[in-house]
């Protein structure tokens, strides 16, 4: 019966230990940031790093502003000027950093929806 019982568990704790759906939930989570990446880079690339050196903290936030919808939301740091919360956690986010003349950027986009 100890036999059994051993078995048992020891079955128990495997098929709990070796459970796909923890691998199937960190894959959905990379598989997010991906996308959320290629938004960051296809908003940049939409406008231009030539815009983006031209224009004020201002028209940067008010174009990150204008992106962010129910499902995704853009921040930004370009310098000093910050604009837009930054992820909240628990929640999938991309980041995309860089040094653009004397600024370093900071471009960032996290799903509405938690991990």
């Amino acid at each position: 019966m100890a036999v059994a019982a051993l078995i048992g568990t020891t079955a128990i704790t495997g098929i709990a230990a070796f459970s796909p759906r923890q691998a199937d939930f960190a894959s959905s989570g990379l598989a997010m940031q991906s996308r959320l990446r290629d938004d960051i880079l296809a908003a940049l690339q939409e406008k231009g790093v030539t815009w983006l050196i031209l224009s004020s903290p201002e028209m940067f936030c008010a174009r990150l502003q204008y992106l962010s919808n129910s499902s995704v939301t853009f921040s930004g740091v370009i310098g000093p000027y910050r604009c837009g919360p930054p992820s909240p956690k628990g929640y999938p986010a991309a980041t995309l950093a860089f040094h653009l003349m004397q600024y370093q950027v900071v471009l960032q986009a996290w799903s509405s929806a938690p991990a």
